[in-house]
């Protein structure tokens, strides 16, 4: 269940939602808030969910909710788990457009405007983002990002075929974009398994183009508890995605599967999405190591609950 503990109504109906889920996020919390309240462009709102946390992330919510009415805070009674409390600030959305954002990441000023201004001239852009540095838990510049996917063909099965082929670092900062909040409805939004989130982007991709502004407008923080820094840790992932059994999930196969299964939905031709179904293939095949770790792990898992059960 999602309580709404703190809620001041702004006058009208903001254009872009900043969704920002949250949990024991107190070290970085306030600095993230500041950078989104100081953006150029001002007519937006910030969604927060606050997966049920522990440290003082709650009273720096109500605080920044008390003194800027562009924040609605919500509280859930539990913790939901990762993927759950992304969904959720998407489903409370008021905004147009819509973007997700780390609870410890940056963004500079101009971050929302300039996106603002690609979606506004071109109705077939669907996602827009930009280009990423690194910082330090001292917020110091560490290095630079891949370039996003800026996948500008008018092709549905282009982009889709881009998106299987060379998922990568880059996706992370495509899907802390900002999106047309109506397009992004239609995919099954962030699945509850690491890197899943290269899914939905696959979803997103078929309903229109996806933009990178060559500007360096946004900054990912590298730290101990920064999910993206614990992907092949499996026990702090489980707890984070509140999944007791990730260890059998196998995140390659099911994300082959997910996007197997959204190019059987599309609208594509039998012959493009026979051409996706080989891409799939192919890409489980180049990462094979992976896949055999992933299978590796499950079955040490198996092996080591039949022991405990004996």
């Amino acid at each position: 269940m999602l309580e709404e503990v703190s809620f001041l109504v702004a006058s009208g109906t903001p254009r872009v939602s900043i969704g920002l889920p949250v949990f024991n996020g107190e070290r970085y919390l306030k600095e993230t808030l500041d950078s989104l309240l100081r953006q150029t462009y001002k007519d937006f709102e910030i969604i927060i969910s606050d997966n049920a946390s522990t440290d003082y992330t709650e009273t720096i919510c109500r605080n920044y909710a008390a003194s800027d009415r562009r924040i609605r805070y919500y509280r859930n009674e539990r913790n939901l788990g990762m993927a759950a409390n992304f969904r959720r600030v998407f489903e409370v959305r008021a905004g147009e457009y819509f973007k997700w954002a780390g609870a410890d990441d940056l963004c500079v000023p101009e971050y929302l405007g300039r996106c603002v201004e690609v979606l506004d001239a071109d109705l077939g852009v669907v996602l827009v983002c930009a280009r990423t540095l690194y910082i330090d838990e001292n917020g110091e510049m560490v290095g630079k990002a891949e370039p996003a996917w800026n996948l500008q063909s008018e092709s549905a099965y282009e982009r889709l075929r881009y998106v299987i082929y060379f998922g990568s670092d880059a996706n992370l900062d495509a899907w802390l974009g900002l999106t047309r909040a109506e397009a992004l409805s239609k995919t099954n939004l962030m699945p509850n398994y690491p890197c899943g989130d290269k899914r939905p982007l696959g979803e997103l991709s078929l309903f229109g183009k996806f933009v990178e502004i060559p500007e360096y407008l946004s900054m990912r923080r590298l730290h101990v508890g920064a999910s993206s820094c614990n992907t092949t840790n499996i026990e702090w992932m489980e707890n984070v995605f509140k999944a007791k059994r990730l260890r059998m999930c196998l995140p390659t196969w099911r994300l082959a599967i997910d996007h197997l299964t959204t190019v059987m939905r599309s609208r594509l031709c039998v012959n493009e999405k026979l051409s996706l179904a080989v891409a799939i293939l192919r890409s489980m095949y180049w990462n094979k190591r992976l896949i055999v770790r992933e299978v590796s792990t499950a079955a040490r898992y198996i092996l080591g609950r039949c022991y405990r059960v004996s």
